[in-house]
């Protein structure tokens, strides 16, 4: 799986990408400090839009993602 949810040290949950093991973004806002149940519903779901070939959730803009549905930003 591309992206995971992963248990934050605050007790809080943020979405990782895998492939550069950095936060995942979605609309321009960073997935960290997320309840339990919502990083693993965005986990989910961002894992069937990569199966699908879809990229609405990401990571850091590179020349690959310069043309993803949605900007893509560091944390």
């Amino acid at each position: 799986m591309r992206f995971l949810p992963v248990q934050e040290p605050t007790n809080t949950w943020a979405v990782f990408d895998t492939t550069v093991d950095v936060p995942a973004h979605f609309a321009g806002i960073c997935l960290i400090g997320l309840p339990r149940e919502r990083a693993e519903w965005l986990a989910a779901r961002a894992n069937q839009d990569a199966l699908a070939g879809r990229n609405r959730i990401g990571r850091l803009s590179s020349p690959e993602t310069e043309h993803a549905v949605l900007p893509i930003r560091k944390c």
